[in-house]
């Protein structure tokens, strides 16, 4: 979708802050997720609303009724296609630990066409960059989808693609340093 990464290597546009600056209504929203990821010190500036996103984050992550492998490979493309350094290393990481194989992890970056995927996993995989390209799906993908997905898994494949397309617009805009650790995102071919 887009070329290269924003303003790669260019400072932080928001700094985060410090764990000691933490406001206490942040620190009560971040308390199973401290130490916070610099995306969380970030969102800390604007306690209420770090406390509602991570009640909803939380949810899509965890709670939704999509399979686990399945959603780190939506969550994968939005960051491939977003060209989102920081949401690719986090949840490629994830995907590791969940025991996705390095190889799907890596296809992501090849697209919906490369050899491998599933039909379903193609045709999620083709939502998600419709979604992203024109903010609805096809007819075609949606045939593809509807019979394999039940209308509580339509509705999280929908709200899991938007809460990482926001996670993405939100590193992005400012510009958010990665966690240390994080693997890399693979260049473009």
């Amino acid at each position: 979708m887009v070329g290269q990464p924003p303003f790669p290597n260019a400072p932080q546009r928001l700094a985060g802050l410090a764990d000691d600056d933490i406001p206490p209504a942040a620190r009560t929203a971040l308390q199973s997720w401290w130490p916070p990821f610099n995306l969380h010190r970030v969102l800390a500036h604007n306690p209420a609303t770090l406390s509602a996103w991570m009640v909803f984050g939380a949810h899509i992550l965890r709670n939704n009724t999509l399979d686990e492998r399945l959603r780190e490979l939506i969550v994968l493309r939005i960051a491939w296609n977003a060209r989102s350094a920081y949401e690719w290393g986090q949840h490629a990481g994830l995907s590791r630990r969940l025991g996705i194989p390095e190889a799907d992890i890596a296809r992501v970056a090849e697209g919906v066409d490369a050899a491998g995927w599933t039909p379903f996993e193609r045709a999620a995989l083709r939502a998600v960059d419709e979604m992203m390209g024109g903010f609805s799906v096809s007819e075609d993908t949606y045939r593809a989808l509807d019979g394999a997905l039940s209308k509580q898994q339509w509705i999280d494949l929908v709200m899991l693609v938007g809460e990482f397309i926001l996670v993405a617009l939100t590193l992005n805009v400012f510009q958010i340093a990665r966690d240390p650790g994080l693997p890399d995102m693979p260049e473009r071919t």
